[in-house]
């Protein structure tokens, strides 16, 4: 049997675990002990600890979800890990990055080719954990992922709000990818020698407005639109976060995962993704 270690078990978690898997035994890290896994091991993997140099048992699978620590441009979260683990154990790890790592392509097409060029301090740090996994020596796969929509995780508040929406017509484009096709990538990665040593792009692979989407869960709720208002206005409303995803746009080129994991995705149609998550 597989051991596979989920760092940082959270939302994605959830859905990894979910099915059985008669092949894999879970074991779920994270600071709170959950009870989603097979096993599940209630640890700090920010701190200097002794119990990280005896957590990854036999040839193991790591799939790392943990999100950096909040502050800096370096992932001390990650370099904490990689310096106590034993590294021996590991058989593979999955660093589940993002697509911010390129910063802002004013809607333009980007492959894993393209330089990196992050703008905020998140997806800084997040450029600085890809490069320690790989400098790390482990044989790795490093998914770049876009927005995650699926059951539990659509903007339900900010529909309900009313938050004003930027107008259709000048509005950027975004990518997204439902849980439940991210779930089928990272599965299918586990031992897959054709994913080992590849960072490579993630996503439905139907670029959308982000106003286009907000719109959709709209008409499966069948709720009136809120206002609509420009970039200007926006940027004195919106918090820091959103700012960042309204302000950077690129259109992810998924020609490498289309040919190493050939038709993974199962939600190409959000509205397909949207409908699936209400229900």
């Amino acid at each position: 049997m597989n051991r596979i270690y989920l760092i940082g078990n959270g939302y994605v978690c959830d859905f990894i675990t979910k099915e059985p898997h008669p092949s894999y035994e879970f074991i779920g890290v994270c600071r709170s002990k959950k009870n989603n896994c097979d096993r599940n091991i209630s640890i700090d993997i920010s701190k200097d600890n002794e119990d990280l140099g005896s957590l990854i048992k036999d040839k193991s699978i790591v799939v790392y979800l943990a999100p950096p620590q909040q502050g800096g441009i370096r992932d001390l979260t990650l370099e904490n890990f990689l310096l106590n683990i034993n590294k021996q154990n590991i058989k593979k790890i999955i660093y589940i990055s993002t697509s911010g790592v390129y910063g802002d392509k004013n809607d333009q097409v980007v492959n894993e080719n393209a330089a990196v060029c992050p703008i905020t301090d998140r997806a800084k740090r997040r450029v600085d954990a890809e490069l320690q996994i790989k400098k790390s020596s482990l044989t790795y796969t490093i998914l770049r992922v876009p927005g995650i929509y699926g059951k539990g995780r659509l903007p339900l508040k900010r529909i309900y709000d009313k938050t004003p929406l930027i107008k259709k017509n000048i509005c950027k484009h975004t990518n997204l990818i439902n849980v439940n096709d991210l779930v089928r990538i990272i599965i299918n990665c586990f031992n897959n020698n054709r994913t080992s040593g590849v960072t490579m792009n993630v996503s439905d692979g139907s670029p959308i407005k982000t106003t286009e989407y907000y719109l959709h869960i709209y008409d499966f709720l069948k709720l009136a639109y809120p206002e609509f208002i420009n970039y200007e206005k926006a940027n004195k409303l919106y918090d820091n976060k959103r700012k960042s995803f309204i302000n950077e746009s690129r259109i992810l080129d998924i020609t490498l995962m289309n040919q190493l994991l050939p038709n993974i995705i199962r939600f190409k149609d959000v509205r397909e993704g949207i409908k699936n998550s209400l229900v």
